[in-house]
Order: structure tokens, then sequence, then C-alpha cells
């Protein structure tokens, strides 16, 4: 299993590396809805968000152009 995994991320990284700051990017964002929804304390993290939105950015320029590496 880990070959294959290890065979995905070498085949694709860009598609791997989008997927995981979009799901950070979505997972924050319910956190911070549930957070005003329920009157929860929550520390945001605004600089780390914004990190894996430009990561997000990156990545999906990267799919799109077809580069490998930036």
């Amino acid at each position: 299993m880990s070959e294959q995994f290890g065979n995905l991320v070498k085949q694709y990284p860009w598609h791997v590396v989008c997927v995981v700051s979009l799901l950070f990017i979505l997972g924050q964002g319910l956190l911070i809805y549930f957070a005003g929804k329920n009157n929860w304390t929550l520390r945001v993290r605004p600089i780390q968000i914004f990190m894996f939105v430009i990561l997000f950015i990156c990545s999906l320029y990267m799919i799109i152009t077809g580069h490998n590496t930036m």
C-alpha cells in the first residue's frame, strides 16, 4: 500500500498538494463557521490559512500549465 501511495505522489505531486491544501482550507472554514454559530472560542491563524491558499493557487497553476517543478 505504501508503495502505491509513493508512486502516486511521484506521479501526481501537484495533485496531492492541491487536494491536501484544499481540504485544509475547507476544514478551517468549517471550523470558523461552527465556532461562530455555536459561540465557541477559536484561535484563527490567518497567516497559516493564507499560506495554504497560496499553496493551493500555485499547485492549481502547476496542474493547469503542466509544469513539474516550481
